[in-house]
C-alpha cells in the first residue's frame, strides 16, 4: 500500500489559503477493501442511564459496537474485598487504614498503596487488615458465584439495549477489554511508580504491583508455572495462569448468563505496555502474551457457551516511530519492551497462537498514550503491511503487519482532541480539534484499513464534553467532536465495504463505502484547506440508479447541515467548506428504502442476523431518523428500560464501565475533586491519562 503523506507534515510555516479549483472524485465499487464492523465508544459512568444519552448513542449516532471493561468485581464477602482489598482509602476517615485527608495519611507504609510481590505474599496482613484470593476451581459454575454482577448492572443493561436494537442498527457487537485480572495472579515487573506525585497518589518509588484505592495497579502476569498452596482448588495446588484463565472464563460466562447477551470479541489486556495506578497490567515480552493468548483460547474452547467468543489483540498504543511499532530497549535485557508488530511477529511464529487470534486491535494514541495519534499514514501502513526492509537501525527486516493474517483489525480507543472544531498543531494545521477527528478517522479507515473505530467516551460527565469525550449533557448532538465522528458513523453501516475513492488534487480526502444489501453508497469528503472546494463525483455503475444524495455538511461553527444533490449522467457535485466535512448518502434503484426529509436520517428495511456474536451480521441495516439538521440535536430517546434474563425489566442505572474503578470509584474524578477543594496540587496527580475504570 502506498503511504500517504499529509500536506501539513511537510509544512514548516503557516499554510497559506489558495484559490480552490474544482476537484474530481472517482468512486469505483469494484475495487474493494475491508468490511466495516461498526463504530462506538467505551461505556462511561452515570450518564448512559439517561434517555438523552441512549438517544444519542443508539438513535442519532446509531453506534453498533459497545466496549466494556472486564476487570472482575468480586462478591463483597468471604474476605476477598475487605477494606477495598486492604488498600489505604483516603475518602473514609474511619479505621486504621482509612486516614482522614487532612492528616495526609497514606497507610502504614506511607505509600498510599498496599504493595505486594506475588501470590505468596498477597494475603499478608497489612495495617491490621487481611484479605485472601478467590480461588477458581475446575467447576466454572462455582467460579461464577465468586463475582458480583450486580455491580456491573449498568453495563449489562446497556448491552441489552444494544442487542434489542440490533435489527435497527444493522448489527450489534459487544466487545470487552481486560484492564487487569485478579491482583493475586500478578508478579513484580521490577518497575516502580514514578516520582513527582503527591497525596493521595501512590508514593514515587513504590514497586508494582500494588492496590491503590481498590484498583489492581500494574505488575505482570505470573507465567512461571509455579503451583501455589494459596491456589489449592480442593484437588491440587494450581498455577497463576490456571487461575487467570479460569477466572476470565467464569466472569465472561457469568455476565452473559446474568444479562442474556453474548460477547462478540474480547481483548485479554488493555494497553499492555503500560503499568498505571488504575487497573492495569503489562506484557513486556511478546512471548508472554502468546502464552497467555493460547491458554485463554483453550479455556474458552472448553466451554460450549464461550467457544464462539473471538480474541482480538494485542490492543497496544500505536507507536510514534519505527521503534514504537516494534520494540523499545535492548533485546534480551530487562529494558526490552515489545510493541505492536513484535506481538504480531510472535503470534505469526506460533501456529496455535495464529489460530487463537481472531482479529487484531490497536489504540489510536500517540506514543504518550494521551494525545490522539492524528493522521500519520506511515504508522498505519506499517500496522497493515509491516515492512520487508529494516526501517531503522537495530530493527529486523521482514516483519509482518496484520494484513498478512487475512483477519480484520479494529481501532478500539482514541481521544485527546479539544472541544473546538479547529485547533492548530505546531504546523498551524487544525489537527488538534474536532476536525482532526475527521481526518484521523479517514486515515484510520483508509491507510489503517481498520474495520471498526471506537472513541474513548461518548460523554464524560461534563456539560460540553472534554478531551476524553465526544459531547456532554448540555452540548448533546451539537458538539463539534460529536458531529465529526457522526460524519462517518451515521451512514457507514455495519457490513458496508470500503471501496476505491480517488481524488485529483491535494486538498480533498475522500473515502467511500457500499452496502450491497441496501444498494447504498456513502461518501465522506474532507477539505484540508481553508478555501472551499467544489467536488465533482464520478459515480459507479453499481449500485445502479444513484439519482440523488442526501448531504450533511459541517465546518467551524456550523454542524450537520442537511441538503441534497442530484446526480446527472453519472456525476454529482457538492461544495466542501474550508476545513469542512461533507457526507453524501445515496440509495440505488430497487432498494427497499425510505429516506427522511432534512432530519439527517434514513431508513433501510432489511434483515439482520441479530446480536448473538457468533457470526457476522448479514450486512443489512435499518437506520432510524431523528437528527437535527442544524447541529445534530438529539434523537428520540430510548425508553430507559430494558428486559433481559438478568432480572427482568429494569430501569437503566449506569454508574460504572470504562470510567469506574473496581470497588473504589473513579480515581481521576476523586483527584479532580480534591484539586477543586484545594486538598491536592493540580500538578500532583498522575499525568499520563484517564483512569481505566
Amino acid at each position: 500500500m502506498t503511504s500517504i503523506v499529509r500536506p501539513w507534515v511537510l509544512a514548516t510555516a503557516c499554510l497559506v489559503p489558495r484559490l480552490a479549483l474544482a476537484q474530481a472524485v472517482a468512486i469505483d465499487t469494484t475495487q474493494r477493501y475491508q468490511t466495516i464492523d461498526g463504530f462506538g465508544t467505551c461505556m462511561s459512568e452515570g450518564e448512559p442511564s439517561n434517555g438523552w444519552w441512549q438517544g444519542l448513542y443508539f438513535q442519532d449516532m446509531q453506534f453498533s459496537v459497545m466496549r466494556m471493561d472486564l476487570t472482575p468485581n468480586f462478591m463483597p464477602d468471604g474476605g476477598v474485598t475487605t477494606d477495598r482489598f486492604c488498600s489505604p482509602w483516603f475518602s473514609n476517615p474511619n479505621g486504621s487504614l482509612h486516614l482522614p485527608q487532612s492528616d495526609g495519611g497514606c497507610g502504614p507504609d506511607s505509600s498510599c498503596t498496599r504493595p505486594y510481590t506475588g501470590p505468596t505474599d498477597y494475603a499478608n496482613p497489612f495495617g491490621g487488615c487481611a484479605v485472601k484470593p478467590a480461588v477458581m476451581g475446575p467447576n466454572i459454575a462455582q467460579n461464577v458465584a465468586a463475582f458480583d454482577f450486580a455491580a456491573v448492572a449498568d453495563l449489562g443493561h446497556i448491552a441489552q439495549l444494544g442487542a434489542a436494537q440490533a435489527a435497527q442498527l444493522g448489527d450489534f457487537k459487544l466487545y470487552a477489554s481486560l484492564w487487569s485480572p485478579a491482583p493475586w495472579v500478578k508478579l513484580s515487573s521490577g518497575n516502580t511508580y514514578p516520582a513527582g506525585s503527591s497525596f493521595p497518589s501512590p508514593t514515587g518509588g513504590t514497586p508494582w504491583p500494588f492496590i491503590w484505592g481498590g484498583n489492581f495497579a500494574g505488575g505482570i502476569l505470573d507465567l512461571t508455572g509455579t503451583t501455589y498452596s494459596q491456589f489449592n482448588d480442593g484437588t491440587a495446588d494450581t498455577t497463576s495462569l490456571t487461575q487467570f484463565t479460569r477466572g476470565l472464563a467464569a466472569y465472561l460466562k457469568g455476565f452473559q448468563d446474568t444479562y442474556g447477551v453474548h460477547f462478540y470479541a474480547i481483548s485479554i489486556q488493555n494497553e499492555l505496555a503500560f503499568e498505571e495506578y488504575y487497573n492495569s497490567m503489562a506484557y513486556p515480552l511478546a512471548a508472554d502474551y502468546v502464552t497467555a493468548l493460547k491458554a485463554v483460547r483453550a479455556e474458552l474452547d472448553a466451554q460450549p457457551d464461550l467457544a464462539s467468543i473471538r480474541i482480538f489483540g494485542p490492543e497496544d498504543v500505536i507507536g510514534g516511530d519505527a521503534y514504537g511499532m516494534y520494540a523499545y530497549g535492548t533485546p534480551g535485557t530487562p529494558s526490552e519492551l515489545d510493541k505492536d508488530l513484535h506481538f504480531l511477529q510472535g503470534i505469526a511464529a506460533d501456529p496455535v497462537a495464529t489460530a487463537a487470534i481472531a482479529g487484531f486491535n490497536i489504540h489510536g494514541y500517540a506514543a504518550d498514550g494521551v494525545s490522539a495519534a492524528g493522521a500519520n499514514s506511515q504508522l498505519w501502513d506499517w500496522w497493515v503491511n509491516g515492512w520487508t526492509a529494516s526501517p531503522a537501525a537495530g530493527l529486523p527486516a521482514n516483519v509482518p503487519g496484520f494484513a498478512s493474517f487475512k483477519k480484520a483489525s479494529w481501532m478500539t480507543e482514541t481521544s485527546g482532541e479539544t472541544t473546538a472544531w479547529l485547533a492548530n498543531d505546531s504546523n498551524n494545521f487544525p489537527s488538534k480539534g474536532a476536525f482532526g477527528i475527521a481526518v484521523g478517522m479517514h486515515e484510520t479507515l483508509v491507510a489503517g484499513q481498520e474495520s471498526a473505530f471506537l472513541y474513548w467516551q461518548l460523554t464524560d460527565n461534563t456539560p460540553g464534553g472534554d478531551g476524553q469525550s465526544l459531547t456532554g449533557s448540555t452540548a448533546l448532538g451539537a458538539a463539534p467532536k460529536y458531529n465529526a465522528m457522526k460524519h462517518f458513523a451515521r451512514y457507514i453501516r455495519p457490513n458496508s465495504v470500503r471501496v476505491a475513492a480517488s481524488v485529483t488534487g491535494t486538498q480533498l480526502l475522500a473515502s467511500a463505502y457500499v452496502l450491497d444489501a441496501a444498494r447504498s453508497l456513502t461518501v465522506v469528503l474532507i477539505n484540508e484547506s481553508a478555501t472551499a472546494v467544489t467536488a465533482t463525483l464520478s459515480l459507479p455503475a453499481s449500485p445502479a440508479g444513484l439519482g440523488a444524495f442526501e448531504t450533511f455538511t459541517s465546518s467551524d461553527g456550523s454542524y450537520w447541515n442537511a441538503g441534497s444533490v442530484t446526480a446527472t449522467a453519472g456525476s454529482a457535485s457538492v461544495t466542501v467548506p474550508g476545513y469542512g466535512v461533507v457526507t453524501l448518502y445515496g440509495v440505488g434503484q430497487g432498494a427497499t428504502t425510505s429516506t427522511s426529509s432534512s432530519s439527517g436520517g434514513a431508513t433501510t428495511s432489511a434483515s439482520s442476523s441479530g446480536a448473538t456474536g457468533t457470526s457476522h451480521a448479514t450486512g443489512s441495516t435499518t437506520a432510524t431518523s431523528g437528527a437535527s439538521s442544524t447541529g445534530g440535536g438529539t434523537a428520540a430517546s430510548a425508553s430507559g428500560t430494558t428486559s433481559g434474563t438478568g432480572g427482568g425489566t429494569s430501569n437503566l442505572r449506569v454508574s460504572g464501565g470504562c470510567g469506574c474503578a473496581s470497588g473504589g470509584g473513579d480515581p481521576l474524578a476523586l483527584l479532580a475533586a480534591l484539586v477543586g477543594l484545594g486538598l491536592l496540587r493540580a500538578g500532583g496527580a498522575p499525568t499520563r491519562r484517564r483512569a481505566g475504570r
